[in-house]
């Protein structure tokens, strides 16, 4: 661990997936998988939770051209449990084969899976895992695209990523560089081999260099996983600024990570679109569900308020839950990544009300709201609790809020 890296408390807390069709596994002669690429998901590789789920040998895969083949899915590297298999799969088009589960497997996020493969002449891959990352995980967060840091923190900014893979048998680390312009020649910081925070959805690191008030910069974010794209991602740029500056409506605006759960695919489509989280309350139940964001069991949404919310006696955001009663818990950061202060749980009907009194913070512009409902429960179309809007209660102006840091 090094002095640029701060460890992230505990908490329930870009870089595209690369398919890499290669693969490395049990050795089992001519047949094995070691020796013949061209298989997906390829052995030991983190692979997209929010994409169809898909099995596919390449005629470089295959030793014995006109079998047919048979495809197994295990819970356990025992193979004592069984969640999905097939047999008499033929070649298809130029002599690949394919195997779409369906709904017969459902993929969850954050989770390692084992697979194999036989043909009807013999041959076989042996034992192989795939890990499933997170949904739409492995992305620069902290600041967006566009974004702003608090000139609170221009002399110990912090940049955050989502994590590709938080689940077990794999621990990914990741790159950071910050630069001073669009052209990414004049390097500020670059910091390697980040190890990803544990008990958490996002990385933070701490670049340790002083930014000035008003200036823009740039950085991005490179993740070391197998099967992930070895590339940097896009820059993103962001300006320090007071945000008490900042105009803009009283809810939120900008849907900056959403984290689900075992649930994602299980989830109604529409109603896993994080911008139907922004905006004032809008959500309907009639002719259809629509106008918010089912969190899952677990799950958790990090928001951006248009305007700065600046504490004033009582209540200051409400958050506005739609559906039916679930228990939430609402919290504040100086970023889009944190570090994180609760502001209490509540039983949420048709919204919350929570104050920042209640913590000593002056003012904030990210909100984090997580469900803290019983995972346990089964999966449905609107699993955990569902956003409608997150509000400022009482917006008005409030000169030198934001002067003083209150974390």
């Amino acid at each position: 661990m090094n002095n640029y890296f701060k460890k992230t408390p505990m908490a329930f807390c870009g870089v595209a997936l690369c398919v890499v069709m290669a693969g490395c596994g049990v050795d089992k002669g001519d047949d094995s998988i070691k020796s013949t690429p061209g298989v997906y998901p390829s052995n030991g590789h983190v692979i997209p939770s929010n994409v169809a789920f898909r099995i596919s040998l390449t005629p470089e895969a295959r030793k014995h051209p006109g079998s047919t083949y048979s495809f197994t899915i295990y819970k356990d590297a025992a193979r004592k449990e069984t969640l999905a298999s097939t047999s008499g799969v033929r070649e298809q088009g130029a002599g690949s084969v394919f195997w779409v589960p369906g709904s017969d497997f459902i993929i969850e996020p954050n989770t390692q899976y084992w697979w194999e493969w036989k043909d009807s002449a013999g041959g076989q891959s042996g034992l192989l895992y795939f890990f499933a990352a997170s949904y739409q995980g492995g992305k620069p967060i902290s600041p967006r695209n566009g974004g702003f840091m608090d000139r609170n923190l221009k002399n110990d900014p912090i940049l955050g990523v989502s994590h590709i893979y938080s689940g077990p048998g794999l621990s990914p680390t990741y790159d950071f560089q910050l630069f001073a312009d669009a052209g990414a020649t004049a390097l500020l910081k670059e910091i390697n081999g980040v190890e990803q925070a544990v008990n958490a959805n996002h990385t933070r690191v701490y670049p340790q260099v002083n930014l000035s008030e008003g200036s823009t910069y740039y950085w991005r974010v490179r993740i070391n996983a197998p099967g992930v794209s070895s590339e940097w991602s896009k820059l993103s740029s962001f300006t320090v600024v007071d945000f008490c500056s900042i105009n803009g409506p009283a809810y939120a605006s900008y849907a900056i990570d959403w984290t689900p759960k075992r649930c994602a695919n299980y989830l109604t489509p529409r109603l896993r679109n994080t911008r139907l989280a922004t905006g004032p309350p809008n959500a309907v139940s009639k002719p259809e569900y629509d106008g918010f964001l089912s969190l899952d069991y677990g799950g958790e949404v990090i928001l951006e308020m248009g305007a700065t919310v600046v504490d004033h006696p009582g209540g200051d955001i409400h958050v506005y839950e739609f559906v039916s009663t679930e228990i939430l818990e609402a919290f504040i950061g100086p970023t889009e990544s944190g570090p994180w202060t609760s502001l209490g749980v509540g039983w949420c009907h048709i919204y919350c009300e929570f104050d920042l009194a209640l913590v000593g913070a002056s003012y904030t512009r990210f909100v984090r709201v997580v469900d803290r409902g019983t995972e346990a429960l089964y999966c449905h179309e609107t699993s955990g609790s569902d956003i409608d809007s997150v509000t400022w209660a009482k917006p008005a102006p409030s000169p030198g809020a934001c002067n003083n840091p209150w974390w």
